[in-house]
């Protein structure tokens, strides 16, 4: 009788030892999920770039997320450019951060075997018409877009830029860039200018890195500290340019 009891306890301590573990396993549904930082834009910020992009939140620092997708080549306007910018057309001194003027390229673009003869001047001139107004609103009709520096552009690279301000503007003015491809004017990374120059290098002779700066809430232009890095890549196959990255906030 003794011993009946004895292996009848053991067995009970056997089964409350099992049901314990299984009661401490976890259920699949409380595992973290996956979420994705990007959706696609089908109709973005882009000049007629196809994009997945997506705007940090206000407040956080930007990293470059996202996978490009194929884009559509841009269309230029019809309209004929008029020539109004000259060597001397430069923003006054004092008028860029120095954190937000265009960075030199540490990467040397290869020549792809089909140069234009175009000086950067010339190519600049000749397009410079065709960007968007500074202010789409219109309640700055007469600002006008200048180059920056023109030493970026390169008539040999598959993919090569020019940046814009606008005339006597200050450090949170709008900026632009414009693409080229071979020398050829292709259109602009963004429809809209966007505040504060870029800092932009060369990643290869058909990939561009562009830093955006934005002010986070309660910081004053001089000591914005927010950024969001997007890719420009040239598309052999689509002939047309392909985007990956952020935006700042309220671009994408």
């Amino acid at each position: 009788m003794h011993r009946t009891r004895t292996v009848t306890a053991a067995a009970a301590l056997l089964v409350l030892s099992l049901g314990g573990l299984t009661g401490c396993s976890s259920s699949p549904a409380e595992q973290p999920q996956s979420m994705a930082t990007s959706s696609e834009i089908a109709n973005g910020p882009t000049s007629g770039i196809r994009s997945q992009a997506a705007s940090p939140q206000a407040g956080t620092d930007a990293a470059a997320t996202g996978q490009a997708t194929a884009a559509a080549p841009v269309s230029s306007p019809a309209a004929q450019p008029k020539s109004h910018m000259t060597a001397s057309d430069t923003p006054a001194p004092g008028s860029q951060s120095p954190a937000a003027t265009t960075a030199a390229s540490s990467a040397t673009p290869e020549p792809s075997g089909s140069c234009a003869n175009t000086s950067a001047e010339q190519a600049v001139n000749e397009n410079i018409d065709k960007v968007g107004p500074a202010f789409p609103r219109g309640n700055v009709p007469d600002a006008e877009w200048v180059a920056i520096d023109t030493e970026t552009y390169d008539p040999c690279a598959d993919l090569s830029w020019v940046t814009l301000t606008i005339r006597r503007g200050t450090a949170s003015s709008p900026s632009q860039q414009m693409l080229f491809h071979d020398g050829e004017y292709l259109g602009t990374t963004t429809k809209e200018g966007i505040a504060f120059s870029p800092a932009t290098v060369r990643l290869s002779d058909s990939a561009i890195q562009v830093t955006y700066r934005w002010a986070k809430e309660g910081e004053s232009n001089a000591g914005a500290s927010g950024r969001a890095v997007s890719t420009y890549s040239w598309n052999p196959n689509t002939e047309s340019v392909d985007h990956a990255g952020e935006w700042p906030p309220g671009i994408g």
